[in-house]
C-alpha cells in the first residue's frame, strides 16, 4: 500500500487527467466519471503496480476498464452517449439551425461508426486523437508497443470504410 503522503501528491497530480479521460470515455457523464476515477485512485491505494514507470498509462488503463464495465452494465449507454458527442462538438446554439442540423448529423454519424468498432479499435483511435504517445495507447489499450501502428491504421481504415458505407451523399 501507499504512505498517505505519496498517495496524495499522486492523487493531485493525476486526478483531473483520469477525470478528463473519462469524462470524454462516458459521454460527458461527470458523475459517473468522479465516481470511476474515485474507485480507479482506491485501486491504486490498495494494489498499486508493481513500478511507478509510467503511472499515468496505468491509472489511464485501470480507469478505461472500469469505464467500460461502467458502460457495459449500463442501458443508458447510447443516450449518454450521445449527449456527451454534443456537448463536446462545440455546437453553438446561436448558429443556423441549418448549420446546427448538419453538424449534429455528423457528430452523430462519427459516433454511430466509432460504436461499430472493436473496443480495442475505438480506444485507440480516441488514444490517439486525444494526444496520446504510441507508448501510452499500448499500455492502455494492452497491445505490443510496435504493433500499435498497425493497429491505428486498421483501425483508421475500419473506420473509414464504414463511415463511407453508411453516410454515402447523406453528410
Amino acid at each position: 500500500m501507499l504512505k498517505d503522503l505519496e498517495f496524495q501528491n499522486l492523487y493531485k497530480q493525476y486526478f483531473s487527467q483520469v477525470c478528463r479521460h473519462l469524462n470524454y470515455l462516458l459521454g460527458g457523464d461527470c458523475q459517473a466519471a468522479e465516481e470511476i476515477a474515485q474507485e480507479t485512485f482506491v485501486k491504486l491505494y490498495t494494489s498499486p503496480p508493481l513500478t511507478r514507470d509510467n503511472l499515468s498509462a496505468w491509472l489511464i488503463r485501470v480507469a478505461t476498464n472500469l469505464a467500460y464495465n461502467h458502460l457495459k452494465s449500463s442501458r443508458q449507454r447510447a443516450a449518454r452517449e450521445n449527449r456527451a458527442v454534443l456537448a463536446g462538438s462545440g455546437i453553438q446554439p446561436h448558429g443556423l439551425p441549418e448549420e446546427t442540423y448538419i453538424r449534429n448529423q455528423q457528430v452523430l454519424a462519427v459516433k454511430e461508426v466509432l460504436d461499430l468498432l472493436s473496443d480495442r479499435d475505438r480506444i485507440c483511435l480516441l488514444l490517439k486523437f486525444s494526444g496520446f504517445s504510441y507508448a501510452e495507447i499500448a499500455e492502455i489499450a494492452g497491445v505490443q508497443p510496435n504493433s500499435v501502428g498497425t493497429v491505428l491504421a486498421r483501425a483508421q481504415a475500419r473506420f473509414k470504410k464504414e463511415f463511407l458505407l453508411r453516410n454515402r451523399g447523406d453528410i
